[in-house]
């Protein structure tokens, strides 16, 4: 049979669909890797420098700064077929788990629901939690209600509430505080050198174990532990489609369409459609 006849049928078979998207399927809409979207001022900073605990520890400011740009590109980015098309897959009885290593909220802007975000989302804030001051401190850190946070201010404020955090923004400026307890902020995203949320990870794994059949669409698999959710897929006998301009170390073992996302993906919803 040929691979899109696979394909087909057993996406017309599944009732709950993994779906795993990588970078591709955001230059699609325009969002180019880190390193291309840099440009002006930023053009020789090196995001594996920059996009760090360590950085942000050193200088807040600068990798505050670093990330109000990068939002720049991706605010003027807009959900490509391919998102939509996987959003309304969600109908007639079927489930569709989205894990996406992307940080551009492209496929939640689209219509999915529950959406597995791997690596954060840059457009939501968190406390930065210093753990080497933390460690050498003489006592243990307060945790701040508003923010989860280690406190900065020996008070909190006891008037600020998570509704107050909530309202804060990636934006060009000074780095922000929580309001509650003076911790500074940071996008909510996973940097290097740092470990995936381990309840991300577990939801993740979780959606692979349940599916029908995975979509693997626009990632290289060249990031841990991420890469690795295809093949467990494959493990479990499940059915693997990947959809990608370029060959990658899965190509041997799925059901490989050689294309881009926004195109293939509305022909084939079409066609399991029966449209």
């Amino acid at each position: 049979m040929l691979p899109v006849t696979t394909a087909l049928e057993a996406l017309r078979r599944a009732r709950r669909i993994a779906v795993f998207t990588g970078a591709g399927m955001s230059a699609e809409s325009g969002i180019p890797t880190f390193r291309d979207r840099m440009t002006g001022l930023w053009a020789q900073t090196d995001p594996m420098e920059v996009a760090t605990p360590q950085a942000f520890r050193a200088d807040p400011q600068w990798v505050w700064d670093w990330h109000v740009h990068v939002a720049a590109a991706v605010t003027l980015a807009r959900p490509n077929p391919g998102h939509r098309a996987i959003a309304a897959l969600a109908t007639g009885g079927r489930r569709v788990d989205v894990i996406t290593q992307n940080i551009d909220g492209l496929h939640q802007a689209a219509g999915s629901g529950g959406v597995v975000e791997l690596h954060g989302n840059l457009f939501r804030l968190k406390p930065f939690i210093d753990e080497e001051a933390a460690f050498a401190a003489a006592e243990a850190p307060v945790i701040c209600g508003v923010c989860d946070g280690y406190a900065a201010w020996d008070d909190c404020d006891p008037y600020a509430t998570r509704e107050d955090f909530a309202e804060l923004r990636l934006a060009p400026g000074p780095v922000p505080r929580c309001p509650g307890c003076g911790a500074l902020l940071r996008p909510d995203v996973v940097w290097f050198n740092e470990m995936l949320d381990p309840a991300v990870l577990d939801a993740a794994m979780a959606a692979v174990d349940a599916c029908d059949v995975l979509l693997c669409i626009g990632s290289s698999l060249e990031v841990e532990p991420a890469a690795s959710l295809p093949w467990r897929a494959l493990r479990r006998g499940v059915p693997v489609l990947e959809i990608n301009p370029q060959p990658t170390a899965l190509s041997a073992q799925a059901l490989s369409l050689r294309g881009r996302a926004a195109e293939i993906l509305p022909e084939l919803l079409a066609s399991i459609a029966g449209r």
